[in-house]
């Protein structure tokens, strides 16, 4: 048993090294930084609720899917939001150079991904993991995973395509 000062210095180490990296993977599947800030910070909030039990496995998987489902949640809950009530249209965003432009385009062309597939996509790519690593943080069987990847990029690949014509 972990006496409270030596699971909370065990959990500061894992947020010290985990925190930055869960809040850039929130942004990649949000595309908002306000949000993905707010969800990395409660699938750490959950991770610690949790920390005697998975503290001795690797809590970084534990802490990624507690995050993609958060992600999840809140966009299923958006959908219904929007159901209820008229959606504003967006403001056009200032670009600073060509590496925000290009995040722009993928932030976009991401959003028309279902959260799962989104999720997918980004822990492949971004976080490179694998596909047995992500069957394993999204709890899916790897032929779904794989098919997941597949049918993402065959949506993907026309939409940012046809941006970076129009960019050209």
């Amino acid at each position: 048993m972990l006496s409270t000062s030596e699971r909370d210095d065990e959990f500061r180490a894992f947020f010290v090294a985990e925190s930055e990296r869960l809040r850039r993977l929130a942004l990649y599947l949000t595309g908002d930084a306000e949000r993905a800030a707010d969800l990395a910070q409660e699938a750490l909030v959950r991770t610690y609720k949790h920390w005697a039990r998975i503290r001795n496995d690797d809590p970084g998987p534990y802490a990624r899917r507690t995050l993609v489902n958060l992600v999840r949640s809140a966009h299923r809950r958006s959908l219904l939001e929007r159901r209820h009530r008229e959606e504003h249209a967006e403001g056009a965003v200032a670009s600073s150079g060509p590496r925000v432009d290009e995040w722009l385009r993928v932030s976009q062309a991401l959003k028309t991904l279902p959260p799962t597939r989104r999720a997918v996509v980004v822990l492949r790519f971004y976080e490179d993991m694998s596909e047995a690593q992500i069957a394993r943080v999204l709890d899916r069987p790897v032929g779904t995973v794989k098919s997941d990847i597949h049918r993402a990029l065959a949506k993907l690949r026309p939409l940012l395509d046809e941006s970076s014509r129009e960019m050209a």
